[in-house]
């Protein structure tokens, strides 16, 4: 299968090969920040994107997502902010993190992570969504000490690596209709505040407005008009602008 011209193959198997280059972190405890805004920006045709979190972690002790020196909902939510953009007039996206899991289990780590990107009608109607998932395992060193971070590290960064690849196949394959072509400035994304390494409550919610409307390439479509939409999961996507943004290179830490 293909999307947009981009084999969804091709894609994966670029993520595989670059896995152990993309996230490594020199000895000691020096751990470059995750960050993606040197990968091309997912254009929306919306006004704003907002940022949710629906996951909690666990109390459960082997839920270890606390010591890694970048946390999963901090990685998860810069991917938001870097690949998304608000090119519309109206509408909003709101960009959901599910699950960002890291649980030790004996000598094993395994990791779980799940987003959704939910776009929304000037009439406030859910209009379609994507979703995106990711999951691996590694050693996990005895006791909490340098090693047992960087592993924790090494494997958040492989799962970003693999969650940023499926994210945007994800999005052009359900939500391609809505990516616009527009090169003006986008509006800023609004997010709720993470919790606290350990916290169980839940965040507040995020802002409601964005700062300032840029002008507008194409109105939001309605939902249901045009041709057929694709579809994941069980709502129909609004068709909206055509996409051609390039393909995007893979993650990788880069340093402060």
């Amino acid at each position: 299968m293909t999307v947009r011209g981009v084999p969804r193959r091709a894609l994966m198997l670029l993520a595989v090969a670059v896995t152990g280059c993309a996230t490594g972190a020199p000895e000691g405890e020096n751990f470059p920040p995750l960050r993606y805004n040197y990968l091309p920006v997912l254009k929306l045709n919306v006004a704003s994107i907002e940022i949710e979190n629906e996951w909690q972690p666990g109390d459960e002790p082997d839920h270890v997502e606390s010591l890694a020196p970048e946390t999963p909902l901090a990685a998860l939510r810069q991917m938001a902010k870097d690949r998304l953009g608000a090119y519309g007039t109206s509408g909003k996206a709101v960009f959901v993190i599910e699950d960002a899991s890291l649980v030790r289990d004996g000598p094993e780590l395994s990791g779980s992570f799940a987003v959704r990107l939910d776009v929304y009608s000037a009439d406030g109607t859910k209009a379609g969504f994507a979703e995106a998932r990711a999951a691996q395992s590694a050693h996990a060193p005895s006791g909490e000490g340098q090693a047992f971070r960087q592993a924790l590290y090494d494997l958040t960064g492989r799962l970003m690596n693999t969650m940023n690849v499926e994210f945007e196949y994800q999005l052009r394959r359900s939500l391609g209709d809505w990516l616009a072509q527009s090169s003006t400035t986008p509006a800023a994304i609004e997010s709720a505040p993470l919790p606290a390494p350990g916290a169980t409550g839940a965040a507040p919610a995020p802002a409601a407005a964005p700062s300032g409307t840029p002008p507008a390439p194409a109105a939001v479509p309605p939902a249901g008009a045009g041709p057929q939409p694709g579809i994941l999961g069980t709502l129909p996507v609004s068709p909206g602008p055509a996409s051609s943004g390039p393909v995007p290179l893979l993650p990788q830490a880069v340093s402060p």
